[in-house]
């Protein structure tokens, strides 16, 4: 890892945790549906289009843990969650990317990671909040909202809800895989 490396970690880092602290805070209290997705997705770009300028190995989860830092720093109390969730993506990606290679299935795998790393999370950190009983509880809500409505409504939403999650995650991923083309065609 030499100087430049160390620039771009910075200044990719930044931009991540600086796009985290003030759309993500602004998702959040709008509520809006899909919000961790829309960052995961920004993030995912951020990242990507950064390891293309810098191929250097662990420098995805050096990015990570400044975008974490400057998330935590950005709330008035300290919230672990997002810090959290934002290192263990940048670790995940430095693994897809370690075994792929800045490629195209590279790219997409690490869209379906970050889209499905938000559901995935919820899940456990809910079920390590309220028991492992928070899973049943999850599919028996489908299940119940579907009996009420007399067909597989339930269901429907739920395929639709993780469907939104991969389309939002490998749509950044496919936008980051043309982005990059088009910036190494320019450089050549």
């Amino acid at each position: 890892m030499n100087q430049r490396s160390i620039v771009y970690i910075a200044v990719f880092g930044t931009l991540w945790g600086f796009a985290e602290a003030t759309l993500g805070n602004v998702l959040h209290l709008l509520h809006l549906p899909l919000s961790g997705s829309i960052l995961s997705a920004i993030g995912l770009v951020i990242i990507l289009i950064a390891r293309v300028y810098n191929p250097v190995r662990g420098s995805t989860l050096l990015m990570s843990i400044i975008a974490a830092s400057i998330k935590i720093l950005s709330f008035a109390t300290v919230k672990v969650g997002p810090f959290v969730a934002i290192i263990m993506e940048g670790f995940l990606i430095e693994i897809v990317l370690i075994i792929t290679g800045p490629k195209r299935l590279g790219f997409l795998l690490s869209g379906v990671i970050m889209a499905l790393y938000p559901l995935i999370q919820n899940i456990v950190v809910k079920s390590i909040l309220f028991g492992s009983s928070f899973v049943p509880v999850i599919l028996d809500l489908a299940k119940g909202f579907s009996e009420q409505m007399g067909y597989a409504a339930g269901w429907w939403i739920l395929g639709l809800y993780i469907f939104a999650h991969l389309a939002i995650g490998l749509g950044a991923a496919y936008f980051s895989w043309i982005l990059k083309k088009r910036l190494t065609a320019k450089t050549k």
